[in-house]
């Protein structure tokens, strides 16, 4: 049932980060973990701990990538606008709160707590245990160290400290499972009228302005950035590439069997610990055959004493060379006598002689290829030290393109999707470079960045524009539009309200709709229960079935207003519902640690003392969502 509300009278902020402050080895910082006092631009001060602007950036950041991995649409700034800045501020706040209880309550993480929570998270793990390499990977691909992580994860194991013995043992009591049962079953009667918003004249230009300033965040156009930027041109550092005939052949004659150069042998073998052993089984084989003699003998199978082709190089990396030497002198069925190695006393049988090899001109387009792959990536990897070095030694761009032999190419300002002003949108190879022109500044200079495929490219941001609406005039014709929508709205909503304040003062709601000339209401008829499951829900009917009785609500739709009126509310018998009450107990118990959860932040907040900076999330806000009106 919680869920049912929270599922239609929430934004998506609240159903994502709600459960975000309990714990979950969710990686956030909180700077300066000693107190001290909130230098110029934190966030809040939390009892003894400062939380600065770059602790709340980071925390949003990853907010909105999780966001995006599900709703590509959403942006930064959208986000900022529905209210980002002041859920994860707050986050931050409860669960920095709850660690300075802990702290000053003598609660804590050890370091070996610490390894053994790392060493738990599936991320860091590989082949079911934990991987140091990828640990290291994904922590810098976060922008974060072994330290602060650490930190962060002390943290949270302070906070678990706090929060189970206050979740672990809740109950739903059997009254409250059917109470929020009933909600569901309850019948819900009443009715719905359109009110249209009608034309009410044309606004005048100054009236279009102001609805413009007011509305400035429906027009701002996102952060743009312009750059240049330049493939690394492997085609032609290929021309460039050569291979000699000596290197050719010295890469035969080092390695034959890797090309295909050295003679085969499908062989047999059985290894027995002393010399008397093998000579019997030799003697054996040379009666019986060499597979009833390793059966009789060592008791090996067919399957045990199959080699497969092999090639005398790999045959002495994994025996010894005299092994090899004398396994590659004997016929086909030959069987050897027994020879003596680190591993034992061999006995081997060749049971067929394969291809003599490939000669060197046989092999050579395999191995020039091979080399010439080599040489290139040695080449493209030249040319990038050699560009990085130039970065780093202070040149220009075009500087460096001149020596590595670059074509610069100039973008001008498009967003992080590739969409420029009054041009068509920017696809393939560009679209992927304009995304990655937003992860560096100016002052980066030219950076290299794979883009996949093999593909290398040099970008260097120039400028960026920061998100901002456009000039009126640029947009006169759609503000005029949206300020007579809103004068439209307006009178409509004036005359919507006097059907409402006349239902309050008694009034019957057909009457009052058919005495401020409306249509005739559309009867309404519903149950909670009716909607879970939906998708989407309109607005008018969570309204009305979240109203009370005798009430009427007015509400904004598309085209106008809706007066949204209650009439009564038959109540239901939820145990004529098979398993509705424990489902309900199961919802409501689901949620409980949850609320438990943030209300425990709230007292620890209260406890420790809070002085949140709201200038600071104000300018935050502003900068994020490039609506300054706000």
């Amino acid at each position: 049932m919680i869920s049912f509300f929270r599922r239609y009278l929430s934004s998506w902020p609240v159903l994502i980060l709600f459960g975000i402050i309990l714990v979950a080895f969710a990686v956030t910082g909180v700077g300066d973990p000693y107190g001290g006092s909130a230098p110029a631009g934190s966030v809040a001060k939390v009892g003894n701990r400062t939380i600065t602007e770059p602790d709340l950036m980071q925390a949003i950041d990853r907010t909105v990538r999780e966001v995006r991995s599900r709703d590509p649409a959403m942006t930064q700034a959208e986000a900022a606008r529905q209210g980002v800045v002041e859920l994860m501020a707050t986050q931050l706040i409860g669960q920095t709160a709850m660690e300075e209880l802990g702290d000053r309550a003598g609660l804590g993480a050890s370091d070996e707590a610490v390894d053994v929570a790392i060493a738990g998270i599936p991320a860091f793990q590989s082949g079911g245990k934990f991987d140091q390499a990828t640990y290291d990977r994904l922590i810098a691909a976060q922008g974060l160290t072994d330290k602060r992580l650490r930190q962060s994860l002390s943290g949270d194991l302070t906070r678990e400290q706090l929060i189970k013995p206050t979740t672990s043992a809740l109950a739903v009591p059997d009254g409250v499972a059917e109470l929020y049962a009933r909600l569901l079953v309850d019948r819900h009667e009443g009715a719905v009228v359109l009110v249209p918003a009608q034309p009410d004249g044309t606004p005048t230009t100054a009236e279009a302005e102001r609805w413009f300033k007011a509305n400035a965040a429906r027009f701002t156009i996102p952060q743009r950035r312009s750059f240049r930027y330049a493939f690394v041109d492997r085609a032609r550092i290929a021309a460039g590439v050569t291979v000699t005939e000596k290197a050719i052949s010295d890469a035969f004659a080092k390695d034959p069997a890797k090309y295909g150069g050295a003679a085969t042998r499908a062989l047999e073998q059985v290894v027995v610990p002393d010399e008397a052993k093998a000579k019997a089984l030799a003697a054996a084989a040379a009666k019986q055959g060499f597979a009833a003699a390793a059966q009789s003998i060592a008791g090996f199978g067919a399957g045990d004493i199959a080699l497969g082709s092999q090639t005398q190089a790999g045959f002495a990396r994994a025996t010894s060379a005299d092994v090899a030497k004398a396994a590659f002198a004997l016929p086909t069925g030959g069987i050897s006598a027994p020879i003596k190695s680190p591993l034992g006393w061999h006995v081997v049988r060749v049971a067929s002689i394969g291809g003599a090899g490939k000669t060197l001109a046989q092999a050579r387009p395999q191995i020039e290829a091979e080399l010439r792959d080599r040489a290139l990536e040695d080449a493209v990897a030249d040319v990038v030290a050699r560009i990085e070095d130039g970065v780093e030694a202070g040149k220009s761009f075009a500087d460096i393109a001149a020596e590595t032999a670059l074509t610069i190419a100039v973008q001008t300002p498009v967003t992080d999707r590739g969409l420029g002003e009054g041009k068509p949108p920017l696809t393939g190879e560009v679209a992927t470079i304009a995304a990655r022109s937003f992860k560096h500044e100016p002052a980066d200079g030219p950076v290299v960045e794979d883009i996949g495929g093999g593909q290398l490219v040099v970008i260097e941001t120039t400028t960026v524009l920061p998100a901002a609406p456009p000039p009126f005039k640029q947009v006169m014709p759609l503000a005029m539009a949206g300020a007579a929508q809103d004068k439209a709205m307006k009178a409509a909503r004036a005359k919507a309200e006097v059907v409402v304040a006349a239902v309050k003062k008694g009034a019957v709601f057909a009457k009052a709709v058919a005495d401020a000339g409306f249509q005739s209401p559309r009867p309404l008829n519903g149950r909670r229960i009716d909607l879970v499951g939906q998708q989407q829900v309109p607005a008018a009917a969570r309204a009305f079935l979240n109203g009370a009785p005798g009430t009427t609500q007015l509400l904004a739709v598309p085209g106008g207003w809706a007066l949204v009126h209650v009439d009564r509310v038959i109540p239901g018998n939820p145990r004529a519902e098979a398993g509705l009450i424990e489902a309900s107990r199961r919802e409501v118990g689901s949620a409980l640690p949850a609320e438990m959860a943030e209300a425990l932040a709230n007292a620890s907040a209260a406890a420790v003392g809070v002085n949140r900076n709201e200038a600071t999330l104000r300018t935050i806000r502003q900068r994020l969502s490039g609506d300054g009106a706000q």
